[in-house]
């Protein structure tokens, strides 16, 4: 992606800002049609100024457009979650990355990979529980998350976040009822 982004750069957009530079300047200078250095003068500055504005609204509009971190407060918001699965299931006595993942779909894509608390997982004799949390970086509508716990294929399931708004506000900062994973992959 990163090279993609760099070529783009390179062979897309300087070259349009060389040519975009050279019909503005052409443009200003005939109709400035000022004599001596004054002339000139009187021309770039127009012309620094035109490019300058082109340029403020070229990166300006896409940053206002964008997609920006939901806030409450001014602080960026955090998904935190516990999953509940049954005691049955086996993980090792020093869990890792493989043995329990969750991720987040926004939008039936994966964005994010959540944070787990080893220290805070806890089993009784119905469930084993996993806290963890992510940073909420989009106002998506579709929120899932999707937990695997072992390496068995069927103990991967999406869990549906209905009750996360795409903008949640204060009221919304309440932990929700158990919400059971009805999406087996």
């Amino acid at each position: 992606m990163e090279g993609q982004r760099g070529m783009t750069i390179f062979f897309l957009c300087v070259p349009l800002g060389i040519l975009a530079g050279l019909v503005i300047g052409l443009i200003v200078s005939i109709l400035v049609r000022g004599q001596g250095p004054a002339g000139f003068l009187i021309a770039l500055g127009w012309s620094f100024l035109i490019v300058c504005g082109m340029a403020g609204l070229l990166g300006s509009v896409p940053y206002l457009l964008s997609d920006k971190p939901p806030q409450i407060a001014g602080k960026h918001l955090e998904l935190e979650f516990e999953l509940r699965a049954p005691a049955t299931l086996k993980i090792p006595e020093q869990p890792d990355g493989y043995s329990i993942r969750v991720s987040l779909y926004t939008d039936n894509r994966q964005s994010d990979f959540a944070f787990i608390d080893w220290n805070g997982i806890t089993k009784n004799a119905e469930h084993l529980t996993v806290p963890g949390n992510l940073p909420l970086l989009t106002h998506s509508k579709s929120r899932f998350l999707l937990a695997s716990i072992g390496n068995e294929p069927a103990a991967s399931q999406f869990v549906e976040l209905k009750n996360l708004p795409p903008a949640p506000r204060k009221a919304d900062e309440a932990w929700s009822d158990w919400i059971f994973a009805n999406v087996p992959i």
